[in-house]
């Protein structure tokens, strides 16, 4: 709280109004006098009073929301005193690399005993959790003459989620032959599930035959039942520290768009009743148990919302501790910016066992290598993968029917599908779709 001059003429008028009524006297001067003195009395009270007895109050219309998404914050002025405010003035320092204000500072007045709503909305930048604010208040008396600064710390706290990406057409793949997920591949039948009822052909299971539907038409009819499989889908973005590109100019980075594609993929997951989970190494580990529903999805956005890329230890030492308590039902996917011969070699041996994902992000699409900032760059420098080695592991690995996608900064991850890269080449090509949500 601090409370200031604001205009020095009426003070000078006291002073020379001194000085003249010393100097001269008579009633005139010490009229000004009084004037003067008395009325920056009660400019200096009426003010400081204000300043006191003035609350401020915010009030958010959710506490969660999305990177890109905008937010109404309603910020209401009481004033306690029998004394009105002609002139209010709201600032909202809310950092701006969290936050875009629509309008960072608004003018008001306030009557006595009375109150005033100010309303703006604030638009995500980038993801986190963190508190509106603080608001500062400047306010002043009615001659214009003090005027207060007050900050007020606000307790409307908002988690900004990444941003999610509706993927359509992925071919996830599927570990267990039975479960709620329709497919094409090798699954067993669901009898809770018909799909149709067609003629009889040789080969049939006989047990299948609809014999009253045969008896009507004189002829053997079969049932069909839809080909149901299942996964567990546990997710690894790679949150080393070392393996981040960034472009600050851009404000483009690997971490960023690994965040997404984690969140885009629980939210497929989501989608297509598959229990999905989630396992990172940021600043701490993190871990989301496998599960269904907005809850589980919830829980993953959180921890997306919160990590950071800090860790230390590479996406191949955390497979490796990690694998190993998860299920065969288990489908991983591993979303990291840098693809090394260890890495790929795990992938292969962790295919044995489970179904593999790798999501390769194109570092050299984020940042240039001539403008990159990633953190240790030298080292990152001395260990990169030439581009021919990578497409040498990526070849590998898809051989070994280790699903590949090559994402680059540019591309519209909803497509993520189209990403896909062949055993031949690492080219981009379609593939076809293996399962239906």
């Amino acid at each position: 709280m601090q409370l200031s001059m604001r205009d020095w003429r009426l003070p000078a008028l006291a002073g020379a109004a001194l000085v003249f009524a010393r100097m001269s006297g008579g009633r005139l001067p010490y009229f000004l006098l009084y004037l003067s003195a008395g009325l920056l009395l009660l400019t200096f009270f009426w003010a400081r009073h204000a300043l006191r007895r003035t609350e401020c109050m915010v009030l958010v219309e959710s506490d969660r929301m999305e990177v890109g998404q905008s937010l109404a914050v309603k910020v209401r002025m009481d004033n306690d005193t029998f004394l009105p405010l002609p002139w209010v003035e709201v600032d909202d320092a809310t950092p701006q690399h969290l936050v875009v204000t629509d309008m960072p500072r608004q003018a008001t007045s306030v009557p006595l005993w009375g109150s005033r709503m100010l309303t703006f909305k604030l638009t995500a930048k980038r993801r986190g959790h963190y508190t509106v604010g603080p608001i500062r208040v400047t306010l002043g008396d009615a001659f214009g003459l003090f005027q207060g600064r007050r900050e007020f710390r606000s307790k409307a706290s908002v988690t900004v989620y990444p941003r999610v990406h509706r993927i359509e057409g992925l071919p996830v793949p599927l570990s267990q032959p039975f479960g709620p997920v329709r497919t094409r591949e090798k699954a067993f039948e669901d009898p809770s599930n018909q799909a149709e009822i067609r003629e009889y052909r040789a080969g049939d299971n006989p047990r299948h035959i609809h014999w009253k539907t045969s008896a009507r038409k004189g002829e053997l009819m079969l049932r069909e039942y839809e080909l149901n499989a299942t996964t567990h889908m546990m997710i690894f973005p790679d949150l080393c520290f070392h393996a981040q590109v960034r472009d600050m100019a851009r404000e483009l980075s690997t971490e960023e768009c690994a965040v997404e594609i984690a969140a885009s993929l629980a939210e497929l997951g989501l989608r297509r009743k598959i229990d999905t989970g989630l396992i990172c190494h940021g600043q701490e580990r993190f871990t989301v148990a496998s599960g269904r529903g907005q809850r589980t999805f919830h829980e993953i956005l959180e921890v997306l919302a919160r990590v950071e890329a800090q860790g230390k230890l590479p996406i191949e030492q955390v497979l490796e501790l990690e694998a190993a308590h998860l299920s065969a039902r288990s489908t991983l996917v591993v979303v990291t910016a840098r693809l090394t011969a260890r890495l790929a070699e795990i992938l292969i041996r962790l295919r044995s066992n489970h179904q593999v994902m790798l999501v390769l992000l194109d570092g050299d699409s984020f940042a240039p290598a001539a403008e990159a900032q990633a953190p240790a760059a030298t080292e990152a420098a001395a260990t990169a993968e030439p581009h021919t080695e990578r497409a040498a592991l990526t070849g590998l690995l898809a051989m070994r029917r280790v699903s590949v996608y090559l994402v680059s900064s540019k591309d519209d991850l909803r497509r993520l599908a189209d990403l896909r890269l062949s055993a031949a080449s690492e080219g981009v090509r379609s593939w076809s779709q293996g399962a239906r949500a």
